[in-house]
C-alpha cells in the first residue's frame, strides 16, 4: 500500500479518509469513546494537508503550526468496533 493510499483521497469537496474502529477506540459499552472522534478528525486534517503538499514537519521546521480554535460536534449515532467510518475534511 502506498503512502497516498494511507492518506485517503482528495475529493471535489475536499478530502476523505476511511478509519477502522479498533477496541482501543471504544469505551466500556463498545461504542467509540467521544474523544476518539477528535483523533480521527485530526488524522483527516493532517492527511488532507499531506496530499496538498503541506507537511507538518516542514512547517514545524519554520516555526509554524496549526492550532484548533473551535469545534462544534453533533453525534448522530455511535460507531462500534470493526466499523469503518469516513472522515471528510473540507475548507
Amino acid at each position: 500500500m502506498s503512502e497516498l493510499e494511507l492518506a485517503g483521497a482528495l475529493t471535489p469537496a475536499g478530502h476523505a479518509l476511511r478509519v477502522r474502529i479498533y477496541f482501543e477506540d471504544t469505551d466500556f459499552s463498545g461504542s467509540v469513546y467521544h474523544a476518539s472522534y477528535l483523533r480521527f478528525f485530526e488524522r483527516g486534517r493532517s492527511d488532507f494537508l499531506r496530499l496538498l503538499g503541506v507537511h507538518h514537519t516542514a512547517l514545524a521546521a519554520e516555526g509554524l503550526v496549526f492550532a484548533v480554535r473551535r469545534m462544534a460536534i453533533e453525534f448522530d449515532r455511535p460507531a462500534r468496533i470493526d466499523d469503518v467510518v469516513e472522515v471528510r475534511t473540507a475548507v
